[in-house]
């Protein structure tokens, strides 16, 4: 049986579910999840294999301004991320009434003759009627557009009909990872990704996007992993934060990011964690380089 391969670059407006969609189909965590845009703030691919079929997800940012050093890093990965993958997959909140950054990708790519397009309308189970109704007359207008889904991501509903439409859009070619490998992230990375997960989910307003977590130690040793982490802010102030009253923020922080990297390493874990101030780190290319936003 000759083997099958294809590259999906999942695209859309923050929030729109792109992530929990790609965890949900490679059946783990590759890409973090949060309800705060520039959650995900580089390319992330996916992976999944079967019988002889891989399937390589790109997770990108999504979309945004280019207004700060950080934006334009952000939006520098999502046009690198798309450029060169088989199919298109737009996922469009359907509890939202602002998808216009989604239609202008679709009319930018109108000339892209050697790229599926296909439309994911997400969140069906808890938007309203007239909302899906009216997303999908509109994208009804566009022929550029191979096929459209109307899916609910959290819920795993209607999913099967993409992985079917991948697996038919799918051709001959060698695969390029290992059947068992579901991310091309490296375990540093990842371990930092899940530690900023949990700032995300901990903490309010706009702090953490001033926030990147780097793995300065990771010791894998067979029954027990060592890990150091600094999360990196950008003023003594949020240095506060973070911390909390009585180191109460960050030891939960903490708590709950042991819970997460238990479940990816299967093995006990002992977590360190260090907050550090780097003035307009943002602005800093090494910093960009050690938060995995830029390579």
């Amino acid at each position: 049986m000759n083997q099958k391969s294809s590259f999906v670059a999942v695209v859309g407006e923050p929030n729109a579910g792109k992530s929990t969609l790609v965890n949900l189909i490679v059946g783990e965590k590759v890409s973090i999840v949060s309800n705060k845009i520039q959650t995900t703030r580089r390319q992330v691919r996916g992976i999944t294999s079967s019988d002889n079929l891989q399937i390589v997800f790109i997770d990108t940012p999504g979309f945004c301004k280019t207004n700060t050093p950080l934006e334009r890093a952000i939006v520098s990965n999502f046009r690198s991320s798309y450029k060169d993958a088989d199919i298109l997959l737009l996922i469009i909140d359907a509890t939202s009434k602002y998808y216009a950054s989604s239609l202008n990708f679709i009319e930018k790519i109108k000339t892209r003759e050697n790229q599926i397009l296909a439309v994911a309308i997400n969140k069906v189970d808890i938007a309203k009627k007239e909302n899906i109704l009216k997303i999908a007359q509109t994208l009804s207008t566009y022929d550029n557009i191979k096929e459209i889904f109307m899916i609910s991501a959290l819920k795993n509903d209607g999913v099967d009909s993409i992985k079917e439409f991948f697996k038919n859009a799918a051709s001959e070619g060698p695969w390029l990872y290992d059947a068992n490998q579901t991310t091309d992230l490296n375990m540093k990375l990842r371990l930092a990704e899940i530690t900023r997960e949990m700032i995300f989910m901990k903490l309010e307003k706009e702090l953490p996007y001033n926030i990147y977590v780097e793995s300065e130690l990771f010791r894998n040793a067979e029954k027990k992993a060592r890990i150091y982490q600094s999360i990196i802010v950008m003023k003594d102030s949020q240095k506060g934060i973070v911390i909390g009253k009585d180191a109460a923020m960050i030891k939960n922080i903490k708590n709950a990011a042991i819970e997460d990297m238990k479940n990816l390493l299967k093995k006990k874990i002992e977590l360190k964690l260090f907050v550090k101030v780097k003035e307009k780190w943002t602005e800093k290319k090494a910093h960009l380089q050690n938060a995995g936003i830029v390579d």
